[in-house]
């Protein structure tokens, strides 16, 4: 690939909230993609998640600059917020593709392995791979053979380690009152105290 080509990385998710694991692993992600850009995309709704995100998405996107601050790998993208509804990736990387266009850019889709698993039950995968190249977040441990198909065989694999934090486990301490501000962030932990989210109702 020139060299004179951008690469361009999308990372989606809900990130309910979002914590410094995952924004360590893309970085890591990104770094064996040699990645000039990340675009950090928050969901509307996500496909498998009807109920919807449990804060609003505009606040999503506050907590999500606050953890990538001023760092110039990373690109908070409100696309998915603002379009609003189901959030498709291919829809997202449909516009990303008229956003920065082939040659002069090559996207890269940045998936964990659990979501390869089930990647054959997206809304047009041919297009997905025809858009992007998929890369997969593969940490120690996880079994890509299980999906052993012809989208994993056209995936890239980027390996990262395994960091046992998740946007559940952050919801429960908030909801028992104990503290998450190492594995948010002084900001992110201010912005959730302040809207008082993820408390017990």
């Amino acid at each position: 690939m020139s060299e004179d080509v951008k690469r361009i990385g999308m990372f989606g998710g809900s990130f309910d909230p979002p914590h410094i694991g995952h924004i360590f692993c893309a970085r890591i992600a990104a770094e064996q993609l040699r990645l000039d850009r990340l675009l950090v995309v928050p969901t509307a709704l996500q496909p498998h998640k009807p109920e919807g995100a449990g804060a609003p998405g505009h606040i999503r996107c506050e907590m999500l600059q606050a953890l990538i601050g001023d760092d110039p790998l990373f690109e908070l993208s409100e696309i998915e917020i603002e379009r609003g509804g189901v959030s498709y990736t291919v829809d997202t990387l449909g516009t990303l593709s008229e956003l920065y266009p082939p040659p002069q850019h090559r996207l890269y889709c940045l998936i964990g392995a659990d979501a390869m698993v089930g990647i054959d039950k997206w809304r047009d995968t041919e297009t997905i791979f025809s858009l992007s190249e998929v890369a997969v977040m593969v940490r120690p441990g996880d079994d890509l053979n299980r999906s052993r198909d012809r989208w994993t065989e056209r995936a890239l694999k980027v390996d990262i380690p395994r960091i046992e934090i998740s946007s559940t486990f952050i919801r429960s301490r908030v909801a028992a009152g104990l503290p998450i501000r190492p594995i948010v962030g002084a900001e992110v932990d201010g912005i959730i105290r302040r809207y008082g989210l993820y408390r017990q109702r």
